[in-house]
């Protein structure tokens, strides 16, 4: 008669495996999100996700099914970054000007470290989305925009910065980080190094706050 299972060492197979299971997943989520902001989903294939991951194909479909999904998963781990950091930023219990600020350090940092942001809204902006990831990074940022706008409404009728127009001032900074953060992803002779980009973000944010704090007489 055999010994039964000890409990514990099939508690510890169970957890190694769930651990193994998560950094796979980890790796492909990461590897997708690497691909997508250098090519258009439909350029995208699993052996090649698969290949930047160092993992099997069979993996991706063990863990994710199909590629739409994969896709779609490494899509709403990024909008999920960007919806917690732009929201804290938004809601920091600090002064309406100090919080402009940091709403722009926030997006900063964000498309910096996820540079396939900026890759999504470029594309999309010239051709339009062409497919429901890209739909839903657009609706996402339309909404965090609008977010943007009302943090600097608050800021202006607080009397912390001058009377501006909200509106056109959120799609002013929103364009211009954009731009300055695509020029990273180039690779051509107008390319900025990711360091250059931050430092040409910062004292230009600089210069907009100085000329943005009201006059005192």
């Amino acid at each position: 008669m055999t010994d039964a299972p000890d409990s514990a060492t099939e508690t510890d197979a169970a957890a190694r495996g769930s651990r193994r299971r998560e950094r796979t997943r980890g790796l492909l989520l990461d590897a997708t999100e690497r691909l997508m902001s250098q090519r258009a989903p439909e350029e995208i294939r699993i052996e090649d996700v698969a290949a930047e991951a160092g993992v099997s194909p069979a993996s991706v479909y063990v863990h994710f099914g199909t590629k739409d999904a994969l896709l779609a998963a490494a899509t709403e781990r990024v909008l999920g970054v960007a919806t917690e950091t732009l929201r804290a930023a938004y809601a920091a219990e600090t002064s309406p000007l100090e919080r402009f600020a940091g709403v722009g350090a926030a997006y900063l940092r964000l498309v910096l470290d996820h540079p396939v942001v900026v890759r999504y809204l470029t594309v999309t902006g010239e051709r339009g989305p062409r497919a429901p990831v890209e739909g839903e990074v657009v609706a996402r940022f339309s909404e965090l925009r609008g977010e943007f706008e009302q943090s600097i409404r608050e800021a202006v009728e607080s009397g912390a910065i001058r009377s501006v127009d909200p509106e056109l001032m959120s799609y002013f900074l929103f364009g211009a980080w954009n731009g300055v953060a695509a020029l990273g992803l180039r690779r051509d002779d107008l390319a900025l190094a990711p360091e250059r980009v931050e430092l040409a973000v910062i004292e230009a944010g600089l210069v907009l706050l100085e000329g943005l704090v009201p006059e005192v007489f």
